[in-house]
């Protein structure tokens, strides 16, 4: 199962369409900040499915949620904005602690615009960077692969699909 992951994307969202359009994923996370774009993308590709949280440019969309674990291959994967678990002070500690609250070892959150992957306590925690307006980089989105109801590898890649980091999960 392949699983791409955007945030940021702020109304520009041709580099997520051709990236699913190249890349043809299973599934798509959406970290929210513009999740009109997230239902574009399920209007353009009505097949594809996508879940979306909401992010603090979100205010007016009550249909997302602020977090939301979801379950890919059975796979628990934590998902949020990050702009309430304070991400620029702390990275991603209070986004890793909420995860393992919620028993996921992977979780994903936006809202800083730069790429980051580290393990904090256990937890896989990823920022794909801004699929749009990224800070101090490229702009990129995330690829996840699960297989056999395991996640195995986590890619972060630039808006073209080239590889930019890699990291090995469950070998």
């Amino acid at each position: 199962m392949k699983i791409l992951i955007f945030t940021d994307s702020h109304g520009y969202n041709v580099s997520m369409a051709c990236a699913v359009e190249r890349e043809a994923p299973d599934l798509v996370l959406h970290l929210g900040d513009h999740t009109d774009d997230a239902r574009e993308l399920e209007s353009v590709f009505p097949r594809l499915t996508v879940c979306a949280v909401r992010g603090n440019n979100d205010c007016f969309d009550r249909e997302a949620p602020e977090h939301a674990v979801v379950a890919p291959d059975g796979v628990r994967i934590f998902l949020t904005h990050g702009h309430r678990e304070q991400v620029y002070m702390r990275e991603g500690k209070l986004v890793a602690q909420r995860a393992r609250e919620e028993g996921c070892s992977l979780a994903f959150f936006g809202h800083t615009h730069r790429m980051y992957l580290e393990r904090v306590n256990g937890v896989l925690v990823c920022n794909p960077g801004s699929i749009s307006l990224p800070r101090g980089g490229t702009a990129g989105y995330g690829r996840l692969t699960v297989e056999n109801g395991q996640p195995r590898l986590l890619e972060l890649v630039d808006e073209d699909g080239k590889l930019l980091r890699r990291e090995k999960i469950g070998w």
